[in-house]
């Protein structure tokens, strides 16, 4: 049975959580389910690491465990894209707004920066736990114009790809977002990226010079060749 994607209805807002309660639940289910894994954390470890001895109290503000988890993508996303947002305008600004380099930068770099606390990679942690997990579709959230931010830089994106076919584009855009939450988690368990800003910083210009190569990368006949295939076979439904 097809599983439903549980982030297509957020509705993406500035929404900050309503009170303490509100917030010491989402900080306590981000860190639990970023360590290990979103079906692995009961709502009574929530409701206990956030202090909270009425066990209805996560019922009470979220519903479920689908909804916790949408509402903490909510309470993060809001500054981020704000973030991507800034900086999106600042590359039309400065006439920067067909550089793929900085388009890249401006789409990724307010996620990726989160790697300088550990706030920020409580949350990274997160994100990889949502990434992979079948109830979610994270690459789609980000994709689907909800955010503002997100919405301009993958406009920027698809006119920097030029002639490449739609579904090739759109793949790698999944494909980029995928990649970059995956290296930052990955990261961010083997290395002191907090405190080392050295090597966060070389991680990070490698991370964008590596993603910059993968979406120019040439669009080969193979793969031509299979895209002839699936669009025959949408035809003919």
């Amino acid at each position: 049975m097809k599983t439903k994607d549980a982030t297509q209805d957020i509705p993406v807002t500035n929404a900050r959580p309503r009170n303490d309660t509100r917030l010491r639940l989402i900080t306590a289910a981000e860190k639990l389910f970023g360590e290990k894994g979103i079906h692995s954390v009961t709502l009574k470890e929530i409701n206990g690491a956030a202090g909270q001895r009425n066990e209805s109290a996560l019922h009470y503000h979220f519903g479920s465990k689908a909804a916790l988890v949408e509402a903490i993508l909510i309470h993060r996303s809001a500054d981020i894209d704000a973030d991507r947002l800034a900086r999106v305008e600042e590359l039309y600004a400065s006439g920067k707004d067909t550089d793929l380099s900085a388009i890249l930068a401006a789409t990724f770099m307010p996620m990726a920066a989160m790697l300088a606390n550990e706030d920020g990679v409580r949350f990274v942690r997160f994100l990889a736990q949502v990434l992979n997990d079948p109830d979610f579709d994270l690459p789609n959230l980000a994709m689907s114009g909800k955010l503002q931010g997100a919405n301009q830089a993958n406009a920027l994106l698809i006119a920097a790809l030029g002639d490449v076919a739609p579904e090739i584009a759109i793949q790698r855009q999944r494909f980029l977002v995928e990649m970059t939450v995956n290296s930052l988690a990955i990261w961010a368990r083997h290395h002191d990226g907090v405190n080392d800003t050295a090597a966060r910083e070389l991680f990070l210009a490698n991370l964008m010079d590596s993603l910059q190569g993968f979406l120019t990368a040439p669009v080969s006949e193979k793969t031509l060749e299979a895209l002839k295939k699936v669009v025959k076979k949408k035809d003919k439904k």
